[in-house]
């Protein structure tokens, strides 16, 4: 894939960034809560066609992952990067591999043309701070989402979030 960051020298080690393949999903499936199913969802999404399910790996173990949906514009949706990893730019390394996913999608078009939209939490300061290193602006735009997720304990419970929709056009 043009474009993505195919083993770049990094403090964090060997970093590479790539669409999920079934050799990652035991490791990736690792760090979920018992029964969380997301890595599997996501992996089947992929399979469907309607996201690419991108890996950041280092050093060849996967330590992040994030979906890109095939809407118009995409959106970035669930990045992470396991706790013990971050802080060594590897959600800004997924960032940038999503883009250029968007780019070989939309090949030739008119600067401004190309857009990538993420949702972040109102209570992850931190998560919008990156975007907006990373050229993402904000639009106001907010939302509510109720959703069920499986806790570290292997509990289901039901979470709402509110985000505010970021975009960076280029």
């Amino acid at each position: 894939m043009r474009g993505w960051p195919e083993g770049d020298h990094t403090p964090a080690g060997r970093v590479l960034v790539r669409r999920c393949t079934e050799a990652d999903v035991a490791a990736l499936e690792s760090g979920e809560p018992p029964g969380s199913g997301y890595v599997r969802g996501a992996c089947a999404r992929q399979k469907e066609g309607a996201v690419d399910f991108l890996v950041v790996l280092v050093d060849g173990a996967p330590v992040g992952s994030a979906e890109l949906t095939h809407d118009d514009p995409p959106e970035l949706k669930n990045l992470g990067v396991d706790e013990a990893a971050r802080g060594r730019g590897l959600g800004a390394a997924i960032v940038r591999a999503a883009e250029a996913l968007v780019e070989e999608r939309i090949p030739t078009v008119a600067v401004g043309q190309r857009a990538l939209v993420v949702g972040v939490g109102l209570e992850n300061p931190r998560a919008a701070a990156l975007y907006e290193r990373l050229g993402y602006e904000r639009t106001g735009e907010l939302s509510t989402t109720t959703y069920t997720y499986v806790d570290s304990s292997g509990i289901t419970k039901t979470a709402t979030e509110r985000d505010e929709e970021l975009i960076k056009r280029w």
